[in-house]
């Protein structure tokens, strides 16, 4: 009778510690970094911006109210050291760390908040136009991070010959970038404050 009662008691603590993982699980990035899971934690995701070249082309946006660029630069770099840090220029700061970059600029609703990209390695690598990063990183740092050689010069090329395939920034593009690898299917989804869906829908 003992081991049926143990048995029976091991189940139902691990039953337990499931059901506790599952409910303080509120992560709504699908990103892993420790960054991220932050920017998820203390800012209000927007969006989601999906490529059409993989599961890890993707961009999430959040918004975070009543804080300058500089003020949410200070607490990312507070929180976790970026591989890199660009200069701000016309309002917009790049911060990259190990898998992801993470792009500040002015919300254009409200000049008050910061609106907070995280994008992918692939996303950058496969969507944006490179005239996105000018006065902020040279292009070589871009092609070593990328690992990519001549990533700049070559996505140029590309973007001066299909101009929907280029992504400039969820301001710029966010609702009209198309890509041109499958078409003129969005790679957004429509706009929405309430979070759910998964890739590709709006949150």
């Amino acid at each position: 009778m003992k081991k049926p009662l143990l048995f029976v008691m091991l189940s139902f603590s691990l039953l337990l510690a499931a059901c506790g993982n599952i409910e303080g699980s509120t992560s709504g990035t699908i990103f892993k970094d420790e960054i991220a899971e932050y920017i998820d934690t203390n800012y209000i995701l927007q969006d989601v911006v999906t490529g059409q070249s993989g599961s890890n082309d993707i961009s999430e946006i959040y918004l975070a109210e009543n804080k300058s660029i500089d003020e949410v630069s200070k607490e990312l770099q507070d929180h976790e050291k970026p591989r890199e840090i660009s200069e701000k220029v016309n309002n917009k700061q790049v911060l990259i760390y190990q898998d992801v970059f993470i792009s500040l600029t002015l919300s254009e609703e409200n000049q008050d908040d910061t609106m907070v990209e995280i994008s992918s390695y692939d996303f950058v690598r496969n969507n944006y136009h490179p005239n996105y990063f000018n006065g902020l990183f040279a292009l070589w740092i871009l092609d070593d991070i990328l690992r990519d050689d001549n990533w700049a010069n070559k996505r140029e090329r590309k973007c001066s010959a299909t101009n929907d395939d280029c992504y400039e920034g969820y301001g710029a593009s966010g609702g009209t970038y198309k890509s041109s690898t499958s078409g003129s299917t969005s790679v957004r989804g429509s706009t929405s404050t309430v979070r759910g869906g998964g890739p590709g829908a709006g949150k």
